[in-house]
């Protein structure tokens, strides 16, 4: 199983161990904040074309304005490489709210390529992670369980604290992806390897970012940094109203390993249906 469903699989058992417990700049993780500013979203059809600039900072803050203003979006997230026997073939598809700080969203993370696949379920809210492993019950009559940093900071957990973040920041790490979070502080960190090509109604920028250059405060980005490569090369594709249609991220190490990400993205402020699960089928730890 892979490392995020793993560490998912880690919160069954704590679920079921803690029944008796009581109790545009680089920012912290998603859950770590929870300031609440939702407006209606935008459909990107109402925005006005923009010009987008030939710079990373420049370009970076247009897509960023952009995004909250249409408050929404569809993503597709596809995750594939490795290396030898640790291949990694993920999807996630997520509903995004970019209108609120941090962002919500409804992810489903499919591991397609272990031995042992499987899926998560998440949905991410003020400050709180629910989860769903495979549709398995975590107490009777529960198959979700909702879980926050402050309960991995609970000391009666003992050893599930670690499993326990684990998961929040596999969680997290795949927010920052789908959001565009991970792809804008990549973009811009990096530089452009010659000039943008016009594909159509969009435009595709490429580029590298050296590792060095990246902060500690993005979960994906020092998952990233831990493999060792030295440069991130990246492709993004940005349409006429200043939103990413597209980001591909391609690294490779001195050991051999290859991966590849692919985040597509679609219906800007459109609808999305993002809310936490009945209450009645969420177990809390310590609860």
């Amino acid at each position: 199983m892979g490392m995020r469903l793993a560490a998912a699989g880690a919160v069954c058992l704590l679920a079921v161990v803690s029944a008796g417990c009581s109790g545009e700049d680089d920012k912290p993780p998603a859950a770590a904040r929870s300031v609440q500013h939702s407006q209606p979203p935008t459909p990107a059809a109402s925005l006005a074309p923009v010009t987008l600039p030939e710079k990373p900072g420049p370009l970076v803050e247009l897509i960023a304005r952009q995004v909250r203003a249409t408050g929404t979006v569809y993503a597709e997230l596809v995750a594939t490489g490795g290396h030898r026997d640790q291949k990694v073939d993920e999807k996630t598809t997520a509903q995004v709210r970019t209108s609120v700080s941090p962002p919500e969203a409804r992810l489903t993370i499919v591991d397609r390529g272990s031995v042992d696949p499987g899926s998560v379920e998440a949905v991410v809210m003020k400050g709180a992670v629910y989860t769903r492993v495979d549709g398995q019950e975590q107490a009777p009559g529960k198959p979700w369980v909702r879980i926050s940093r402050q309960d991995a900071a609970n000391p009666e957990i003992g050893a599930f604290a670690k499993m326990l973040t684990g998961l929040i920041d596999g969680v997290e790490k795949s927010l920052g992806e789908i959001a565009a979070d991970t792809g804008l502080a990549l973009v811009k960190h990096g530089s452009f390897q010659g000039a943008p090509v016009a594909e159509g109604e969009v435009r595709r920028y490429s580029g590298t970012t050296p590792v060095k250059a990246l902060g500690n405060g993005d979960p994906a980005l020092q998952a990233l940094a831990k493999l060792g490569p030295k440069d991130i090369a990246w492709t993004l594709w940005v349409d006429a109203k200043g939103l990413p249609r597209r980001f591909q991220t391609d690294l490779s190490t001195s050991q051999g390993m290859k991966t590849r990400q692919v985040v597509t993205y679609s219906r800007w402020g459109e609808p999305v249906d993002i809310q936490a699960p009945p209450r009645d089928k969420v177990h809390t730890i310590g609860g």
